[in-house]
């Protein structure tokens, strides 16, 4: 039985370059002998601490923690580390368990809204919605996803562009009546109760009808929106949203492009 393997044999032997046996010299974790021509060379105690170290690393232990376990490894150290390890894999389950339901909740939305019936103006009563923002004098219709992804960014624990958060945009009003379409006054993310949030939409009796494809028809769409509003005999409050149902992040299609277009009521 051979007693030392050179570091090509032991990196082989555990998938890993020779540079990383090099560092873990460094570090103080592994501690070859030097056999002919200066090699190194590993015994069976460095096979057993490589695998110890394997199985470290999988925690996301800094080298500092795997060496203070190593000079001072016993049964009750063990045993504080499986500890750490039963906590840390709940962690991760916990973690994949609220991905799984993230993902059923946007292929449930996902469906609901490819099946919707667009070009159809509704009349219903929203609640008070809170929303992370992002507004700017004038946004162009091309920065939108831009100041989405920006947006994204300061809210990266909870909010996410590929995920069921509805995201949209508000149009501007001052330009809205000079009859340009494509300018918009803030970015918005919609938040769950109890998360942080800038602010909200406010609640109340909105108009609102689904459209899909292209949006440089918002004009169109808009108008229809609008006619819809006066022959019921009310006023629209504020500037309208969109809210982008199904976007280029789901569809290389523009025709399957959902946006839903709402505009809050002043009340009766």
């Amino acid at each position: 039985m051979r007693e030392y393997y050179r570091i090509h044999e032991l990196a082989q032997l555990f998938g890993l370059c020779p540079d990383t046996l090099r560092y873990y010299e460094e570090r103080g974790l592994l501690h070859p002998v030097r056999g002919e021509n200066r090699y190194r060379m590993y015994g069976i105690q460095d096979i057993i601490t490589l695998n110890i170290i394997r199985s470290l690393r999988d925690l996301n232990l800094p080298t500092g923690e795997i060496r203070s376990y190593l000079e001072r490894r016993t049964v009750e150290e063990t045993l504080a580390l499986l500890d750490r390890e039963e906590e840390e894999l709940n962690g991760r389950i916990a973690a994949l368990e609220r991905a799984r339901k993230e993902a059923c909740r946007r292929r449930t939305l996902l469906e609901a809204y490819a099946q919707i019936q667009d070009q159809q103006v509704e009349f219903l009563q929203e609640p008070e919605r809170p929303c992370v923002f992002l507004q700017e004098n004038v946004i162009l219709e091309g920065e939108i996803d831009f100041l989405l992804k920006k947006l994204e960014s300061r809210h990266q624990d909870y909010i996410k562009v590929i995920g069921g958060q509805c995201m949209g945009a508000a149009i501007d009003g001052g330009s809205l009546k000079r009859g340009v379409y494509n300018h918009f006054s803030r970015v918005f993310f919609l938040t769950q109760p109890g998360l942080p949030c800038d602010g909200a939409l406010p609640g109340g009796t909105y108009a609102r009808l689904f459209y899909r494809g292209d949006y440089h028809r918002l004009e169109e769409h808009w108008h229809t929106l609008l006619r819809a509003v006066e022959e019921a005999g009310r006023t629209p409050d504020g500037a309208p949203l969109e809210l982008y149902r199904i976007d280029a992040h789901d569809t290389n299609r523009v025709e399957e492009y959902v946006t839903e277009l709402q505009v809050r009521l002043q009340s009766p």
